[in-house]
């Protein structure tokens, strides 16, 4: 341990803290600029990575009594006490569909007739909301909200402020089963993102077991949040830029606004596939990731946008591994099955076993590799997935989800190219 020299003045620490501040991106007098994305944050743009739905109404795949429900409660806050904030958000379907957007809902080619393709799906659907000072809003995915409600017995009474009332709708998920992402931005009366970082949210994965019996398990996360640093020149039809705008992108495209960069290295810190805890439990964990850079204007440019994730796996000895896996849009996968093949087939012999690794715990490092010059950059975001078990290769019977630390901040940048906002109808 160094000690520091107990004789600095009061004024050469206050300058020396002044100095410290301004080389980790803040700035005195001024609000503070992060580095990159936080999920601890307050923001002007927000993701959820991971929602999901799969209830028992009208799906194309009926749950039958012992199987898994899914639901996921989201909650949006407009952490300014004093102001009206106006919010867009779009869905981000990441179903495939056997042959076309139109078709079965399915994951793999085995879920399709012969020789018919499961085809990868990525298509937004938008709504906007006007959050009235200091408003929190919680809704689930499958059933969002027609209007949005205003609690005068609220701390703050969001009611008490006549001329800032809250207004629109909250779309629920466009499919059930659904998977995907939500996303958000703080944008002003014309569509145009505002630096402002106002926007806090979080999910809440729901699992319970049709026709009782079972277990209800819950895990919640934080939403990963890019703070706006600087307006931009472009309007609402151009990107948000995450960082900067990426190499290759095409002439005459502008930022709306520019926000902080993407992590240079997503940290997770894990149980290796099957460890016995202490209490009992054997434990496996699911990897959500995601680009930071996405096309929802045009979904065929995402569809062609793969993001190589490279991984380093080092257990408790610090003995390294690596591998790696492509992101295609949208990837959830079991640990053991990043470098095995999907199922339990051959998971004894994955890098992220625990018998292979000799350790109970270990930490993966990701980093999204580079690919062909674009108009996308290729930035990851993730968040992962505990699932306990009595059994190895048992049901779950407690989850938790937890956000991914980050490393660095990406030196290229990354752009969100998000949707028109026409007035969505009311849901349903």
């Amino acid at each position: 341990m160094r000690t520091v020299n107990a004789k600095m003045s009061v004024v050469g620490t206050a300058a020396a803290l002044a100095a410290s501040l301004m080389l980790l991106g803040f700035s005195t007098g001024a609000s503070a600029q992060l580095v990159t994305a936080q999920s601890d944050y307050t923001a002007g743009y927000v993701v959820l990575p991971k929602v999901v739905v799969h209830t028992t109404g009208s799906t194309s795949d009926p749950l039958v009594p012992g199987d898994q429900a899914f639901d996921t409660i989201v909650q949006i806050t407009n952490t300014n006490q004093a102001a009206q904030i106006t919010v867009d958000c779009w869905w981000v379907n990441a179903n495939g569909h056997c042959g076309s957007d139109a078709g079965p809902i399915c994951s793999t080619n085995a879920d399709c007739l012969p020789g018919v393709q499961c085809v990868q799906g990525w298509q937004p659907a938008d709504f906007q909301i006007i959050m009235s000072p200091g408003q929190p809003v919680g809704f689930t995915a499958s059933s969002g909200l027609p209007t949005l409600p205003c609690d005068p017995t609220f701390p703050g009474g969001t009611c008490l402020f006549p001329n800032d009332p809250a207004g629109g709708s909250i779309r629920f998920v466009p499919e059930d089963p659904f998977r995907g992402e939500l996303k958000c931005v703080q944008v002003d009366e014309n569509d145009i993102p505002v630096v402002e970082n106002d926007l806090k949210v979080e999910a809440t994965i729901v699992s319970t077991t049709v026709g009782g019996g079972g277990t209800t398990t819950a895990a919640a996360y934080n939403g990963i949040g890019f703070r706006a640093q600087t307006d931009g020149s472009g309007g609402a039809a151009d990107p948000l830029c995450l960082g900067s705008l990426p190499p290759g992108t095409p002439a005459g495209v502008a930022c709306a606004a520019t926000y902080a960069p993407c992590p240079s290295v997503l940290h997770m810190e894990h149980f290796f596939e099957n460890a016995n805890t202490e209490i009992g439990s054997f434990v496996t964990t699911e990897l959500t990731l995601v680009p930071c850079s996405e096309d929802l204007g045009q979904p065929a440019n995402q569809a062609n946008l793969t993001v190589t994730a490279q991984m380093l796996v080092y257990n408790e000895f610090e003995q390294r591994f690596s591998t790696n896996s492509r992101v295609n849009c949208y990837q959830v996968t079991r640990l053991s099955d990043i470098d095995t093949q999907p199922g339990p087939t051959g998971d004894q012999f994955s890098i992220f076993n625990v018998g292979v690794q000799g350790t109970l715990t270990g930490q993966t490092r990701i980093r999204g590799v580079r690919g062909p010059d674009g108009a996308l950059g290729y930035g990851l975001l993730g968040v992962g997935c505990e699932m306990h078990a009595a059994t190895p290769g048992g049901p779950a019977e407690a989850t938790t989800a937890f956000n991914l630390q980050t490393v660095g901040r990406r030196e290229e940048g990354d752009a969100v190219y998000k949707t028109q906002f026409p007035a969505p109808p009311p849901p349903p």
